[in-house]
């Protein structure tokens, strides 16, 4: 939990630094403006849309596919058993579908749509699609300053959102179960000490 703070700020610094990199740095604007071409036109517009969608979209979509058959054949073919035997092991499904179906939303209810036995399946296909239309985005934000700046806002404005309802929700109940175990504790040694 105290790696948190230092995993968004870095996650939010990266795409803060890319996008001034990308639309704020003379020295990158310099480099951008290839030689012969239109004034203000960058190589960002100038190159091919099947170069920017190969390397925004179709590489990045491979390392994530390669990852995730990966990970199913890591953690439900070759370690099922173990994770069968102890259900105190989290794993990502494990973890999503508990939390969704605590809340029961609308994730717990899609994931149950071919029925309970194939949760896993359709946790699997809800996270490809989620995957690639993220990813689609990469594209358009990446040639778009305005989608850009707006990304960059929405991102930050999500962390904070978080960070302060952490604060203000979150912790606050947590101290107060702290405190009522400490009495619960407590409590029978007095008795204890009375007696």
């Amino acid at each position: 939990m105290r790696m948190l703070p230092f995993v968004v700020i870095f996650g939010l610094s990266a795409g803060v630094v890319f996008f001034t990199i990308c639309w704020w740095d003379p020295a990158f604007f310099e480099a951008m403006d290839p030689e012969g071409s239109p004034s203000g036109l960058s190589w960002r517009h100038t190159e091919k849309k099947s170069f920017l969608c190969t390397w925004l979209f179709t590489v990045p979509l491979i390392a994530y596919v390669l990852w995730q058959v990966l990970y199913f054949l890591i953690v439900d073919v070759l370690r099922r058993q173990r994770l069968l035997k102890d259900p105190e092991v989290m794993t990502s499904y494990r973890g999503l579908s508990k939390k969704a179906q605590k809340a029961n939303n609308i994730w717990w209810r899609l994931s149950g749509y071919l029925g309970d036995n194939n949760r896993l399946l359709m946790y699997i296909l809800l996270q490809a699609v989620f995957t690639v239309a993220t990813m689609a985005l990469t594209v358009p934000i990446f040639l778009s300053y305005e989608l850009h700046l707006f990304f960059q806002i929405l991102k930050v404005s999500a962390a904070v959102w978080n960070g302060g309802q952490f604060l203000v929700e979150v912790m606050p109940r947590q101290v107060v179960l702290k405190e009522k175990r400490k009495l619960e504790v407590a409590q029978p040694q007095q008795n204890q000490h009375q007696d």
